[in-house]
C-alpha cells in the first residue's frame, strides 16, 4: 500500500460571538491503525479515536498457497474533530446510547474525516466531505447531512470468499456507511477504501442540524442549531480541496494525520477591568480540520 493513501481529512471554520459564558467539549479525532501493523487475521484494523470505523479483514488469503503477512485487509477509517455542548465519556465502554446520542446533538461544528484504504493493488481511502462526503463502488458511501449514522463511522466486514477487505469508514456529521454482506459473492468486489464522513457548521449554508428529521430538505433555517449558537465567516473544505494549514500561514490538500484544533481569541476574553468582567463579550476563530487515515 502506498504511503499516505487513506482518505484526507476535511477543514470547516468560522467565527462565533459568545455573550455569556459557556462550556465547550473539544473532540480531537485520531487517524485510522494501519492494517500492516497487524500480523494476523483475527484483530480488524481499528479505527481512529471519535468513531472511525475498523477495516475488514480478507480471511480467504490464509488459504492461498502463496500466502504470507501482512493480510490484505483494510486499514481503519479516521475518527472525527468536533466542538459539542455535552460530554460524554467515549473511552469507557459499554456507552450509554441515551446519553451519546444527547452529546452527539449537541456538537455545534464538525469536520469530516477520511476512509481507511486497502492493501491490495493500492485502492485508496476516500476524502472527508463537506456537505456531503463521496462514495467508492456499490457498497461504500460517504455520509452527507441526513444519511449515514450521526457521528459515527462503519465498520467494514470480514469475508472468507475472497471478496477482499475494504478500507474502515470515516466518522464526522454523519459517517460514511457501507451495505457490505459476507453473503455478497465475488472475487475482490469488496476492495474499496472507506468513504469520508460529512461536515457540519451551525450557521452555515446547506448544513441540516441535528433537530430536523432525516427528510428534511435544506433550506435557510436548517443550518442553525438548537442551542441557537451559531457561525459567520463560515469556511467548508472537503479533503480533496486546498484549505488553509492549521499548522502555518500556508495551503495544504487535504489533512493527513491526526485532528487538529486552532482556537483565535478576536476580542480579548480576560477583563479590561476589576468589575463586571462576565459582561463582556467576546468572540473567537475556531479552525477545525479533522482527521484522515495516515498509512505509514
Amino acid at each position: 500500500m502506498q504511503p499516505n493513501s487513506g482518505g484526507n481529512g476535511s477543514y470547516v471554520s468560522g467565527e462565533i460571538l459568545l455573550t455569556n459564558p459557556s462550556t465547550f467539549c473539544l473532540y480531537l479525532g485520531a487517524k485510522g491503525e494501519d492494517q500492516t501493523k497487524f500480523n494476523d487475521y483475527t484483530h480488524q484494523t481499528l479505527g481512529g479515536w471519535n468513531f472511525g470505523g475498523n477495516g475488514g479483514i480478507d480471511k480467504s488469503d490464509i488459504n492461498e498457497p502463496d500466502f504470507s503477512y501482512p493480510p490484505e485487509s483494510g486499514a481503519g477509517g479516521g475518527g472525527a474533530v468536533d466542538l459539542r455542548l455535552e460530554y460524554v465519556d467515549i473511552n469507557s465502554p459499554p456507552l450509554d446510547n441515551i446519553s451519546l446520542e444527547i452529546s452527539l446533538k449537541s456538537r455545534i461544528i464538525v469536520a469530516g474525516s477520511g476512509g481507511g484504504a486497502v492493501s491490495n493493488d493500492n485502492k485508496f481511502g476516500m476524502p472527508g466531505g463537506s456537505i456531503s462526503a463521496v462514495n467508492n463502488g456499490m457498497y461504500i458511501f460517504g455520509g452527507t447531512q441526513t444519511k449515514g449514522e450521526l457521528g459515527k463511522g462503519m465498520d467494514a466486514v470480514d469475508t472468507d470468499g475472497n471478496q477482499g477487505g475494504s478500507g474502515g469508514c470515516g466518522s464526522g456529521y454523519r459517517g460514511c456507511y457501507n451495505t457490505l454482506s459476507n453473503s455478497i459473492r465475488g472475487n475482490n468486489i469488496f476492495e474499496f477504501g472507506g468513504s469520508g464522513g460529512s461536515s457540519y457548521i451551525s450557521g452555515h449554508p446547506g448544513c441540516i442540524s441535528p433537530q430536523y428529521p432525516s427528510t428534511t430538505i435544506a433550506n435557510e433555517t436548517t443550518p442553525f442549531h438548537e442551542s441557537k449558537l451559531y457561525f459567520t465567516k463560515t469556511n467548508m473544505k472537503a479533503g480533496n480541496e486546498y484549505m488553509p494549514d492549521p499548522l502555518s500561514d500556508g495551503y495544504i490538500l487535504g489533512h493527513i494525520g491526526h485532528g487538529v484544533c486552532r482556537i483565535t481569541f478576536l476580542f480579548s476574553p480576560f477583563c479590561q477591568t476589576n468589575a463586571y468582567c462576565l459582561l463582556h463579550d467576546f468572540s473567537f476563530l475556531l479552525h477545525l480540520v479533522f482527521v484522515c487515515l495516515d498509512s505509514e
